[in-house]
């Protein structure tokens, strides 16, 4: 009896001892998976982080090329805005263009190979789109007329027309400066400047101021000499 007993409680000891086993083997297969699927959230969870900062880094990349693009447009406006010189609709009493007459004058007496100045007009030339002037100059026998852009000083256009004209050359400031005629012209007519001249005609030389007043076109002529001022309006 004893020894049967003995035999049963061995058994019962191989039962647990193999039952506790299998749990131990359980537990660390299960700790094993756990283990597994925490480390595939925190792969997974890190990829989506990087995603997010790849993304996040790209869409900060386009809006500092989008900040870029519209500082270059900026620039680019403003610099056009500052090349451009003055609007079609200038008051010419106010503003002046880039190239004084004095230069444009040397620029066409180089075309000229000198000779007598005598006529140089300012204003918007509608077919170019800009600002000209026209600068008049007799060599010899050959009457040139130059026209010259206001604000770049380039030659535009040179004609020649053959003459036996004998006209006075012109002063900008001897007898009278283009102010002084200006402030004539102005007591007798008002209005923006879109347009002056002086010239030497018949013997005579005078301004001739082109004034808008609201639509209306008013001609102003100064006598250098005699400073006597007409109007035609």
């Amino acid at each position: 009896m004893y020894l049967l007993a003995t035999v049963e409680s061995m058994k019962t000891q191989g039962w647990a001892t193999r039952a506790a086993a299998g749990t131990m083997i359980l537990a660390f297969a299960l700790a094993g998976c756990s283990n597994q699927e925490s480390a595939e959230d925190q792969t997974s969870e890190a990829s989506e982080t990087q995603s997010e900062s790849g993304d996040d880094a790209e869409s900060g990349g386009d809006d500092a090329s989008s900040d870029d693009g519209a500082e270059d447009a900026k620039s680019q406006d403003s610099t056009a805005s500052g090349s451009s010189g003055l609007a079609s609709d200038a008051d010419l009493s106010k503003e002046s263009p880039s190239v004084t007459p004095k230069d444009a004058i040397a620029t066409a007496k180089k075309e000229a190979k000198d000779g007598t100045v005598h006529g140089i007009e300012l204003d918007f030339d509608e077919r170019d789109k800009a600002w000209q002037y026209e600068v008049k100059i007799i060599n010899t026998t050959t009457d040139f007329d130059v026209e010259i852009d206001a604000e770049t000083g380039d030659v535009v256009d040179v004609e020649k027309d053959s003459t036996d004209d004998k006209e006075k050359a012109i002063d900008l400031n001897d007898p009278m400066t283009f102010d002084e005629a200006l402030t004539l012209a102005q007591d007798k007519a008002s209005g923006r400047l879109e347009g002056w001249k002086l010239e030497s005609d018949d013997g005579r030389i005078e301004y001739q101021f082109d004034f808008d007043d609201k639509g209306e076109e008013i001609e102003v002529s100064v006598d250098v000499e005699s400073k006597n001022v007409t109007v035609d309006d």
